[in-house]
């Protein structure tokens, strides 16, 4: 992939992030379970980068 692009593939970072927002939403639902829907998109887009997805 190019440097110049936008997104570089890196799945050691994406599976970080992905186990980072899994914890924060995880911890969104037990404590403030009404904004759960605020993690999920960087739950989602992080496991499809961990994925190879992006």
């Amino acid at each position: 992939m190019n440097n110049k692009e936008e997104y570089t593939e890196n799945r050691g970072r994406d599976w970080l992030m992905f186990i980072v927002s899994l914890i924060g939403t995880l911890a969104l639902l037990i404590f403030i379970p009404e904004w759960v829907w605020v993690g999920f998109p960087f739950l989602f887009t992080s496991l499809a980068g961990a994925m190879g997805r992006l």
